[in-house]
């Protein structure tokens, strides 16, 4: 492989997938300008096609052009010219406002809406990298999305102003006529920019590494739903380093601000952690990384993506506890949340928790479901236990069942008195659950959003209970809280440790119960495997043996044919020496008879010579 190929296709395709397909358009006309014929080859196949164009274009009207509501509906009119050239008929308009476009819940659900169980096959959205914020946000949406519905869904990203880095290639040759023709009728936006030259001129430069035959292409990144899953992060890289040099977030929002404190001890892992945060929906956050090494702590950029990130060092190493409550100290946000520097949120994590309790203002504290995996040699591994146990605070009392990072919390209980016991060296996010638990419920949302990786060393995590020193500091937080219960709390206490203890033996029994009857059925499925190999050896020897009564047959029927033809051919021999033959008779019975008439002429005539001559006259 030449080194260049790892940048760009060397090859081109003649279509990115059959299927049908949806076009998600910031505006009216990049539709075409940014996937047209990509658009054609579908609806050339066949493929049902349905664009939408998600904002109105009325931004920055020109000033001939009348009012912005005139503008936005010779826009769509263009747009809708251009759909019955192409021939996919319509476009849709939601009508956002232009630049207007948000990566948030509401329009990242409304596009999940739109594709869920639609049957699509390919999403076409604009790149991530594009310069347009409505561009860069549609194109976010788009991969978030995406990365819900899941299946056999893939995102195939497109180029408008920026060029991407893509991983195909489509040969437009023969379609840029078309296309040409479909760009046109944009009249409104060319006569302010020559944008139809400029496409033009972008698919003609997407041709430099394919052959002489192909004279334009257009160029996308394409993902499936499983590699978005997989590295949320893989499409946004390059975006988030462009934006990072320059100082810029990637998108900007205004809502309720939450902030996300990252105790760090300078890990690799970090990196990822922060990453899952910049991918976050909900729109307003503030990240908080709190240099809990001391000293030698890599440098961060001022954003995460695209929200603030701002760094908290005391210039000497810190405690758990002391590095979370330097991180309340530095919190604005009106929620607040946690997470360790090697693990990771899905990206509708803070969106799900902050809505839930934005909807049930009486509570101050959510949580959901936490995956723990078991990271492998090379940071991959598989899930080993599901954290999301229904809330129940004297159960808490006695284990903590809830990551710190899977809750949300309000600000007010920091007002309320709730603060990390910087004399617990473990287990201090238990004991500030505990405290939280004093002051409000919490609230199980049923969800799943967020990894915590054992085995990565963290020093900030969970702490497992099978530790050498975990009894010790049970005890030192037992000490703290024995004073704070008094009889009947103990006696909830421990009567739900003994229901929770029955529910694990009954559990425990039903897996026991389980595998004995998995045992079974496995034996019983081995018993079926060997069945079905022996009928399935005594099938190829049926066959064996039929192929070979057919070999058989034929060779006796290709000899009883070839001893026919032999009798055949003996037989018209015969008939030929008998013809022959009868021949030879005729001709010898036709000779004999005419010399016999000759010799009765002859005599005939002699007689008659007799009778006439003088000396025989009577």
């Amino acid at each position: 492989m030449l080194m260049e190929e790892r940048h760009v296709p060397y090859e081109c395709v003649q279509a990115l997938g059959r299927g049908p397909a949806v076009v998600l358009a910031p505006h009216p006309d990049d539709e075409v300008f940014g996937c047209g014929g990509a658009i054609l080859r579908h609806v050339d196949a066949g493929d049902p096609v349905r664009v939408i164009v998600v904002t109105d274009g009325a931004a920055e009207a020109p000033p001939d052009s009348g009012s912005a509501v005139d503008y936005a509906r010779e826009r769509q009119r263009e747009s809708r010219a251009a759909g019955r050239l192409l021939g996919y008929g319509d476009p849709e308009f939601w009508g956002l406002p232009d630049r207007g476009v948000r990566y948030g819940e509401w329009l990242v659900q409304r596009v999940v809406d739109t594709l869920r169980g639609s049957g699509t096959r390919l999403l076409y959205a604009p790149s991530v990298l594009e310069m347009h914020p409505d561009h860069r946000a549609l194109g976010m949406v788009a991969a978030e999305a995406v990365r819900r519905v899941g299946g056999e869904l893939r995102l195939a990203m497109y180029e408008v102003g920026v060029p991407l880095r893509p991983n195909r290639l489509l040969d437009v040759t023969d379609l840029l006529p078309r296309k040409r023709a479909a760009m046109a009728v944009f009249a409104s936006q060319i006569r302010q920019r020559d944008y139809q030259g400029h496409v033009e001129a972008l698919n003609r430069f997407r041709s430099y590494t394919l052959g002489p035959e192909v004279e334009a292409a257009e160029a996308y990144c394409v993902a499936t739903a499983a590699e978005i899953a997989k590295d949320p992060m893989a499409l946004y890289a390059s975006a988030a380093r462009w934006a990072a040099e320059r100082g810029l977030p990637l998108d900007e929002q205004t809502q309720p601000l939450v902030s996300v404190v990252v105790r760090s001890m300078g890990r690799a892992a970090l990196q990822e952690a922060l990453d899952s945060l910049a991918l976050q929906t909900y729109p307003r956050v503030e990240v908080v990384v709190v240099d809990a090494l001391g000293r030698g702590h890599p440098p961060l950029p001022e954003w995460c993506g695209r929200f603030p990130l701002r760094s908290v060092a005391a210039g000497v190493p810190l405690s758990r506890s002391r590095a979370a409550n330097r991180g309340l100290d530095a919190a604005n946000g009106t929620f607040i949340a946690f997470l360790d520097d090697d693990d990771l949120l899905d990206p509708d994590h803070l969106a799900g928790l902050v809505g839930h309790l934005q909807n049930h203002p009486s509570l101050r504290a959510a949580y959901a479901g936490v995956r723990v995996v078991d990271r492998g040699p090379e940071g991959q591994g598989g899930i080993v236990r599901v954290m999301h146990e229904p809330f129940n605070a004297h159960r808490l009392a006695y284990e903590n069942f809830i990551p710190i990072h899977a809750v949300v919390f309000h600000r007010d209980l920091l007002a309320a008195g709730c603060r990390f016991d910087e004399d617990l060296d473990v287990y201090e996010d238990w004991d500030f659950w505990l405290q939280a638990a004093c002051h409000t419920p919490f609230a199980r949302v049923d969800r799943l959003s967020a990894t915590y990786r054992s085995g990565g060393g963290s020093g900030v995590g969970l702490v497992h209970a099978r530790s050498a020193d975990a009894s010790a500091h049970r005890q030192r937080l037992y000490a703290k809280w024995r004073a704070r219960w008094d009889a009947s709390a103990l006696d909830a206490i421990f009567g739900e440790y003994r229901r929770v203890r029955q529910e694990s033996l009954e559990r425990e029994q039903a897996r026991q119960r389980l595998a004995e009857e998995t045992a079974r059925q496995r034996h019983a499925l081995e018993a079926q495997q060997r069945l079905h190999q022996a009928l399935a050896e005594q099938h190829r020897d049926l066959q064996d043996r039929s192929a070979g009564m057919q070999e058989q047959h034929r060779q006796e029927i290709d000899r009883l044919r070839q001893q026919h033809r032999q009798e055949i051919d003996a037989v018209a021999e015969q008939h030929r020496q008998a013809a022959a033959r009868l021949q030879q008779l005729e001709q010898a019975h036709s000779r004999r008879l005419v010399v016999r008439v000759y010799r009765l002429l002859r005599r005939g005539r002699q007689r008659l010579g007799r009778v006439r001559s003088p000396g025989g006259r009577r």
